[in-house]
């Protein structure tokens, strides 16, 4: 019998914006956000495999909640955010908005693929997790789970934990992240 908890955790906001900066770190608020976050995690994180997206502001994100460190690392592509590399700065509110509620047979193959990966990740996902992410990622996971027809399901707050237990290969319980309507820097 096989057993997996996977704790989703949202990077801190970020110091820059999504469509003006291409890796930012975090702001003095996202850095906080991570230490409490960390602080709800001390008790699990040995035991856990620790996962990051390369992205800055989630990489920073774990490097707080691990505590200096402590604990290896795996820099991990699965996790990163939604491919949008040739959508043009100006443009990329408008694509987000429109990826969010399209379904997903009219996802453009760059995004369909991204979330075949995960999805694929998930499925053979083995152990306890820890995995410093981002907004859309954690949606699509639990849209995929919730057979949900559009990528997006819920809006996870910065630094929340949203967390899938699973058995077998079958789901036993989701526990989203704050659910907060909160504004995604582009």
């Amino acid at each position: 019998m096989s057993q997996s908890h996977i704790i989703l955790v949202r990077h801190g906001e970020a110091s820059a914006g999504w469509a003006s900066h291409p890796d930012p770190g975090l702001s003095k608020k996202g850095r906080l956000q991570a230490k409490n976050t960390g602080k709800g995690l001390i008790d699990l994180i040995s035991h856990y495999q620790l996962c990051s997206s390369p992205k800055k502001r989630a990489l920073e994100t774990m490097e707080i909640i691990n505590n200096e460190n402590r604990y290896p690392i795996k820099i991990d592509s699965h996790f990163i955010e939604i491919p949008s590399g040739n959508i043009h700065k100006e443009k990329k509110n408008d694509w987000l908005m429109n990826i969010f509620t399209s379904p997903i047979e009219e996802l453009p193959d760059t995004v369909k693929e991204w979330r075949n990966n995960l999805i694929h990740w998930l499925q053979n996902a083995e152990g306890n997790f820890i995995i410093t992410t981002h907004f859309m990622v954690i949606n699509v996971l639990i849209s995929a789970i919730l057979n949900n027809n559009v990528i997006s399901y819920f809006h996870p707050d910065y630094a929340s934990r949203t967390e899938i237990f699973l058995k077998n290969g079958n789901l036993e319980q989701i526990i989203l992240g704050d659910n907060k309507k909160t504004v995604i820097n582009l």
